[in-house]
């Protein structure tokens, strides 16, 4: 109960913002998203199935928005490289404990220090597209930074995300669904 309320209290106007200092002190606290749920489970499983049935195992894959590393760790399962990217200089701590044969980076989508790493073979933002104040461009700079791209984000967030995502060249998407929760993914090249 206290960590939902203290979750609700930190991302108050966070939302579609870029407000990294509030993103940051969410993680003041481990596992703020509960992403070690079964839901959550399901979810790196099934993407990572979409990634390795759409791309196969790719060289490198630049992880956007990587917090604590619990997807990560499943990412690495489908790359040679990975690179996780987060704003969080508390969650990328973290990332870097769970993941150590993996690089993880402090900044965001636009830093210097991933587009000199680039491109990927994959660039990857699951459940971030939300705390972007500008998502065209966020989904602009990932098709800059990699040949191949691909989005997770809540049904919730559809009627906002789907037109700017389905709209992108060669988008295809796919639901994931885990009891009552669903997700769209979308990937392109």
């Amino acid at each position: 109960m206290l960590r939902r309320i203290w979750k609700r209290f930190a991302l108050r106007g966070v939302g579609y913002s870029s407000d990294y200092a509030k993103l940051d002190r969410l993680y003041m606290v481990n596992d703020p998203w509960r992403m070690t749920s079964p839901g959550e489970e399901y979810r790196f499983s099934e993407t990572n199935r979409l990634i390795l049935g759409e791309f196969g195992r790719v060289n490198s894959i630049l992880e956007i928005g990587c917090g604590e590393g619990h997807q990560s760790v499943h990412l690495e399962q489908a790359c040679n490289r990975l690179i996780g990217l987060d704003v969080s200089g508390r969650a990328v701590g973290r990332a870097r404990r769970r993941c150590p044969g993996s690089e993880f980076l402090v900044g965001d989508i636009f830093c210097e220090k991933v587009h000199s790493r680039s491109p990927f073979d994959l660039v990857v933002a699951c459940e971030v597209l939300y705390y972007m104040s500008d998502v065209p461009a966020a989904l602009g700079r990932m098709g800059e930074l990699g040949r191949n791209c691909l989005v997770t984000y809540f049904a919730r967030e559809m009627d906002y995300l789907d037109p700017m995502v389905l709209s992108l060249p060669g988008a295809a998407s796919a639901i994931l669904e885990f009891e009552q929760v669903r997700w769209r993914a979308v990937w392109w090249r």
